[in-house]
């Protein structure tokens, strides 16, 4: 398990600290990765634009591979990616809300309530934050065999929580470009 989350925060170091030869496609001026690693598999950009979780941040959605399908991109076997890119500076704090309450909004009370747990450890990591600085990515990365992996800026890691339901109430919170735009998949690298 240790292997994992070391092999996760090297991925993140190498991808998110450095703006990679391959980040052709832009959000509203962000560059952003066309593929991001998960443990050694590909994951590659199927979406993004402009988002407003507590902030304007541009957001890209990264899959094992490419689909237009809203069914597929939820069941889609393997790990899955979103990653949000702070536009500007600003609180961790308004992230965190948004996250939970766009969950909340998407789900029963009797599924949320079983999310809690996740939601209040993902809010407690993103306030430790304090700010999320211009260009900085905050990354829900869903692995199988281990849950959500949430990993802030800087060493802000933590391990993973949730599951797939929560994962899949966390990608109805984006909009349906974020998840999925063929003109952004054209763009990927062979």
């Amino acid at each position: 398990m240790k292997k994992i989350w070391a092999a996760t925060a090297i991925a993140l170091a190498a991808t998110v600290g450095a703006v990679s030869a391959n980040a052709a496609i832009k959000v509203d001026g962000m560059p952003l990765m066309q593929s991001a690693p998960a443990n050694g598999v590909p994951l590659f950009i199927n979406g993004a634009g402009v988002v407003n979780l507590g902030g304007k941040m541009a957001a890209a959605v990264y899959l094992p591979q490419n689909t237009t399908s809203a069914s597929s991109i939820m069941t889609m076997p393997g790990a899955k990616s979103i990653r949000l890119t702070a536009l500007s500076d600003m609180q961790s704090t308004g992230l965190a809300k948004a996250l939970e309450a766009g969950v909340k909004k998407s789900v029963s009370a009797a599924q949320y309530a079983s999310f809690k747990p996740a939601m209040d450890a993902f809010t407690k990591q993103l306030i430790s934050v304090k700010q999320i600085p211009k260009g900085e990515t905050v990354e829900l990365l869903f692995e199988p065999s281990n849950g959500i992996v949430l990993m802030g800026p800087g060493a802000h890691i933590i391990p993973g929580t949730g599951n797939a339901e929560l994962y899949q109430a966390i990608l109805r919170m984006l909009p349906s470009s974020v998840l999925s735009s063929p003109a952004v998949q054209k763009q990927n690298v062979s």
